[in-house]
């Protein structure tokens, strides 16, 4: 017993340390633990394998009638350390993007994304569907980026296997993926982006603020922050480029976008005399599905036309 009254915690075996410091290189070089890795590996070769999944009842359903045959629950996790900032941040220079804030964001994403990819490809799967995502992190702090994903890999029935390295993966539910094979439309990638957008005041702008706060004061006007409106503008088109080109990379030739949010964060600092300067981060986040339209013959039907129904009263 420990004098402050708590169980020590039980000491490491030789065997459990050499493991996890097996588990921290491989996860060092973007890897996943190795017990992970050979439990996918057994299941990917048993005859019979018994899995957990993330698919409802529904979901399970119509994976199984699209010829999709579900393997294993698989799952990508990372934490990313804010990096130094130094002179990125708005105060020091024009508006831009913050790369330093938008960095971690990028990293946590790719390879909590990619951890996915390699189980699913341990479970010998063709693609993961159904992904659930949790990602959090405080902006400019000394937060960790947290990004953690989990989905469901499952094997091609119907269709023609992909080639080796060809994971089809997707941020879309049981539901979308079963209409998608449907109209012909082969899912590719999962593609997505962060932008932190650093956005300065012009002096007009900032003495508005300082006449009536940010949130408004008494007999404060209505009046647009142009500076703003521009900097959500701008990082929304700079997260959709790097979009658009991982999906050109995947081969894909549209995107179903399924996340595209953002939030402003408000920053001041303070200059001999009392006056106060403003300036905003605008952060866009983009998550969203490269697929390939005309990539197969509609499976495992059709999807029916918009039909029309009149009810008279009879």
């Amino acid at each position: 017993m420990s004098p402050f009254g708590r169980n020590r915690p039980p000491q490491q075996t030789d065997e459990e340390r050499q493991a996890a410091e097996v588990d921290l290189e491989r996860i060092r070089q973007g890897g996943i633990p190795l017990g992970a890795e050979q439990r996918l590996k057994r299941l990917a070769t048993a005859s019979t394998p018994f899995f957990t999944s993330d698919l409802s009842a529904k979901e399970y359903a119509l994976a199984q009638a699209s010829g999709l045959l579900p393997v294993a629950q698989v799952m990508g996790s990372s934490v990313v350390q804010h990096g130094w900032v130094g002179g990125q941040v708005g105060y020091y220079g024009s508006s831009g993007e913050v790369e330093g804030l938008s960095e971690p964001w990028n990293l946590a994403r790719t390879r909590a994304f990619d951890r996915l990819r390699q189980e699913a490809e341990h479970a010998d799967a063709d693609g993961v569907i159904g992904i659930e995502m949790s990602a959090g992190g405080k902006l400019g702090g000394a937060d960790n980026i947290e990004y953690i994903v989990f989905g469901t890999a499952v094997r091609e029935t119907a269709l023609p296997r992909r080639g080796d390295g060809d994971l089809g993966m997707c941020a879309l539910s049981g539901q979308d993926v079963d209409k998608l094979r449907r109209i012909g439309a082969q899912v590719c990638a999962v593609v997505g982006h962060t932008t932190v957008f650093s956005v300065q005041l012009m002096p007009n702008s900032n003495y508005m603020l300082n006449s009536s706060g940010w949130f408004g004061g008494p007999g404060a006007g209505n009046a647009e922050v142009p500076e703003i409106t521009r900097g959500v503008y701008e990082a929304r088109r700079r997260a959709m480029g790097e979009v658009r080109r991982q999906a050109g990379a995947a081969g894909a030739n549209n995107i179903v976008i399924s996340t595209l949010t953002h939030s402003i964060d408000h920053r001041e600092y303070e200059q001999v005399g009392g006056f106060k300067y403003h300036y905003f981060f605008v952060t866009m986040h983009v998550l969203g599905t490269a697929i390939r339209l005309g990539a197969h013959p509609p499976h495992p039907t059709p999807m029916p036309g918009p039909l029309m129904s009149i009810n008279l009263g009879h």
